[in-house]
């Protein structure tokens, strides 16, 4: 469970409070939830969040170094990071590793779980997580073109009238990801490009980047009684 301090889009998101508790409180109950899941923790680089996540019940065996936590640090510096670090404090050997990002706090532990399942029931070496879109579908989509227009991504001619007609697309949540090792530490990646799939459904998938995505978390917390 990533959890960087500071960030550019929404301001040390990951423990800015909804409903009484910091984000990554809603992520870290998610993971103590769930059935699947055989031990988790927070990578964070600081002992505030570090103290945060233990409040919760997370386990934050050592903080991550600084050079793994800039704005620029890929994801996947931070997770090898934390396999390796877990591996040499347990004496283990880890062979598949679930990434859940404080970022979706909707996420439930039965998605969780879900997820785990379906990887393991395939035999992708890595999976996503998505819900199914249609406002932004490659049919309404259009790209740059010069002289202050825009050209279609699709042939409209070819477009269905009817959205009912359209293909099934799917836009990757962040919710929840699974890798093997080999994946990880071999190919650099979190997923690949075949990866399993389990679906959610959109009010689970906000993933928080820009304020806009905060408060329609907020909204969506705080009205799901």
């Amino acid at each position: 469970m990533p959890a960087r301090s500071g960030s550019k889009g929404v301001s040390e998101k990951n423990i800015r409070e909804i409903r009484g508790k910091p984000l990554i409180h809603y992520t870290i109950e998610a993971a103590i939830g769930s059935e699947r899941l055989s031990s988790f923790l927070v990578s964070t680089d600081s002992e505030e969040y570090a103290e945060i996540a233990r409040d919760a019940g997370a386990s934050v065996p050592f903080l991550r170094p600084a050079e793994l936590a800039q704005d620029d640090s890929p994801t996947i510096d931070a997770v090898k990071h934390a396999v390796t670090e877990f591996e040499a404090e347990n004496d283990s050997r880890v062979d598949a590793t679930v990434l859940l990002q404080p970022t979706t706090p909707l996420r439930t532990a039965e998605d969780i779980d879900s997820a785990i399942e379906t990887f393991f029931d395939s035999s992708a070496d890595s999976l996503i997580t998505c819900y199914e879109t249609v406002d932004t579908h490659p049919n309404y989509m259009y790209e740059d073109d010069t002289d202050r227009r825009v050209v279609a991504l699709r042939d409209q001619a070819e477009v269905p009238d009817r959205r009912q007609e359209f293909k099934p697309v799917y836009l990757r949540n962040g919710a929840v990801y699974v890798s093997t090792r080999e994946v990880l530490f071999d190919r650099g990646r979190v997923y690949t490009d075949n990866p399993a799939a389990y679906i959610m459904p959109k009010e689970r998938s906000v993933n928080i980047d820009e304020p806009f995505d905060f408060k329609l978390a907020k909204l969506l917390i705080e009205t799901n009684d």
